[in-house]
């Protein structure tokens, strides 16, 4: 194989493969932050909030996190805790 061949195919898969990785982030990020925005406008800010939002989007054990980090550190409401942990899981 010729290498300007070779160039051209590591070019192609390298900007397909980035294409689809940008493509995949912003929705990664999305549900914590809506998490946080939602405690935010509850009046609930601080850094354990977004720590709490960025482990509710890992899944049934991090929104069982989230909601304890919330309702105990932060004294934030159980039925408030619940709906912002599955805003950071959905």
């Amino acid at each position: 194989m010729r290498i300007s061949r070779r160039i051209a195919a590591t070019i192609g898969t390298l900007a397909l493969t980035l294409g689809g990785l940008a493509a995949a982030a912003p929705t990664a990020h999305a549900t914590p932050s809506a998490c946080v925005a939602y405690l935010a406008v509850e009046g609930y800010t601080s850094m354990i909030t977004g720590t709490a939002c960025q482990y509710g989007g890992n899944g049934p054990a991090g929104g069982s996190t989230c909601r304890s980090l919330l309702t105990g550190v932060e004294g934030v409401p159980v039925t408030i805790a619940q709906r912002a942990c599955a805003y950071a899981a959905a």
